[in-house]
């Protein structure tokens, strides 16, 4: 039988509740001090102040250098998911094939699944006998790739802060990027381009290059690319890089 909304109050749990009205909160807010949020929700400050730091260790929500909380990585990354996992992948396959077809190199959807890492969520392999063959699922530190790159080039500067702090640069080839400056010189070129380039930074001989998908706010959400060995990547850098933002605009307009 099924139970209508006042027989669920029942099993409805007051902390959880109180968290998620908290977490709502942000919506409207961008920070908010403990004593703010403890008044919008007419709850004592131990209390929020408890939910708050719970948030926090969890990753959900950050702290700032003035005693302020905001929206944390792991609340962004669960928000892309959501978005993605949606019927996102499903649009956005045909444009992946198109691209595949039309270049003979496989083409990538790509979202940030936890913060830090760059996942492929769908794919469409190319038509060359010599082509990439990344495992969807695979996932890898965003700055070690072009579509990782190209999704943190569109995010807020604390964003990228966060981000920083949480990675290592260590080099997986002689053309990774070696530290935080390198990184951050990079997403400015990639912000101004509207294209990231992954130039053997994470595999010798490989080359990717990626265009980002934004929503209305200016904030990228997933990020399409074309990869493949780095002689004809690199023949048709321009092609492809035009190709890929084409795709990206025609997608863009559809779900309007």
């Amino acid at each position: 039988m099924k139970e209508d909304a006042s027989n669920k109050e029942k099993y409805i749990l007051t902390s959880v509740d109180n968290t998620l009205s908290l977490l709502n909160l942000f919506f409207d807010y961008e920070e908010l001090s403990v004593n703010d949020a403890a008044k919008l929700l007419g709850l004592s400050r131990s209390t929020v102040f408890r939910f708050m730091v719970t948030l926090e260790n969890r990753g959900f929500l950050s702290k700032t250098d003035h005693a302020t909380y905001r929206l944390g990585l792991n609340m962004f990354s669960l928000g892309m998911l959501a978005y993605n996992r949606m019927e996102l992948a499903a649009l956005i396959h045909p444009y992946l094939q198109d691209i595949a077809r039309q270049t003979g190199e496989t083409s990538h959807l790509g979202i940030v699944d936890d913060g830090i890492h760059i996942m492929f969520i769908d794919r469409a392999l190319g038509t060359s006998q010599l082509k990439m063959e990344t495992a969807l699922g695979y996932r890898q530190l965003a700055h070690h790739t072009a579509s990782g790159k190209a999704i943190l080039g569109f995010q807020s500067d604390q964003v990228i802060r966060e981000y920083i702090k949480r990675v290592s640069f260590q080099k997986l080839t002689p053309a990774s990027l070696g530290n935080a400056g390198e990184l951050l010189r990079l997403l400015d070129q990639v912000k101004r381009e509207g294209y990231a380039c992954d130039n053997e930074e994470s595999e010798l001989g490989l080359t990717c290059f990626a265009v980002p998908i934004v929503d209305a706010t200016g904030r990228a959400v997933a990020s399409i690319s074309i990869s493949g060995p780095t002689t004809r990547m690199e023949t048709h850098k321009k092609s492809h890089i035009v190709l890929l933002k084409h795709s990206v605009d025609k997608l863009s307009r559809s779900l309007r």
